[in-house]
């Protein structure tokens, strides 16, 4: 698929029953899903803290999205993960993480290039996804997760991290559990050992389990959810053919991991109805002097 300079901030379909604003929705939700992993995965992405409230960040000049070349050290790897829908265009030119791995953000995540620090012998860990939710969460950013507006911002993400609405295990087995539901109950825990956690509505977990996007496996590659599947109300554009066509009031499903927000939306084009929000921008956005130009 050629690379698009459009971003695509499609989000996902509501919960049967969940409210907004008041109003239930009830929109139908998809069947099947992918084989739940048989238990913890190597390379356990680490369990940040959750809670906790920091000022809100001083609001800058408005950054206009400028796209760049991907640099040479993530070309081949953005290619094997068809790019252009996992990470969306380049936003900045290479830079460096707090502790100095190379670096670049793109509009749905910062890729870092950890293979110096990759001891593990998996090629598919040379490459992970910043932890960019956990910052703008952690400011209560009003930046709107979704679309253009939404019902649903980066405070909101904050609120439902809350350890309280973490729901109970099925059972007292370790790692990921089917649901009678079709979803899968998800432990907050590195080690994927029985603790309280988030179910993952079927159609996200059967994206998070594409080995073709994710080929570090969806632990490292996404991290564990952090929040519920949240219903949300958006304004936002759809691809429609060469064109972006804008809509309004459009209810969607948005779920929070450690590494990227994913969103589902019913009315997107086939293929595209579960994809990764635009958390790369929307991390310009909240703090433009970190991405540089």
């Amino acid at each position: 698929m050629p690379q698009q300079r459009i971003s695509r901030r499609a989000m996902g379909a509501a919960a049967v029953g969940s409210a907004v604003g008041g109003v239930i929705l009830a929109l139908p939700q998809p069947a099947a899903f992918g084989e739940v992993s048989a238990g913890a995965l190597a390379q356990a992405t680490a369990v940040s803290p959750q809670g906790g409230v920091s000022p809100q960040p001083t609001p800058g000049a408005k950054r206009e999205v400028r796209f760049y070349p991907v640099d040479p050290q993530f070309l081949a790897y953005y290619n094997q993960v068809d790019g252009p829908r996992t990470l969306g265009g380049a936003i900045s030119p290479v830079t460096t993480t707090v502790d100095g791995m190379p670096a670049q953000y793109f509009e749905k995540a910062r890729l870092e290039n950890r293979t110096a620090a990759n001891r593990t012998g998996n090629p598919a860990y040379n490459f992970e996804y910043g932890l960019l939710v956990d910052e703008m969460k952690a400011v209560r950013s009003l930046q709107p997760v979704g679309g253009d507006r939404s019902n649903v911002t980066y405070s909101t993400i904050q609120d439902q991290s809350e350890q309280s609405l973490r729901v109970s295990p099925p059972s007292n087995a370790n790692g990921p559990q089917p649901r009678p539901d079709g979803s899968v109950f998800v432990p907050f825990s590195a080690d994927l050992s029985s603790a309280p956690g988030h179910n993952i509505p079927p159609y996200f977990w059967e994206f998070i389990n594409r080995a073709d996007l994710f080929p570090g496996g969806w632990l490292h590659d996404i991290g564990l959810p952090v929040t519920p599947a949240i219903p949300a109300v958006v304004d936002k554009g759809r691809i429609i053919g060469a064109n972006v066509q804008r809509f309004t009031g459009v209810p969607i499903t948005v779920q929070a991991f450690q590494r990227t927000i994913l969103t589902y939306d019913p009315a997107n084009p086939a293929g595209y109805l579960t994809e990764r929000a635009n958390t790369g921008t929307d991390y310009m956005a909240v703090f433009p002097e970190r991405v540089p130009v």
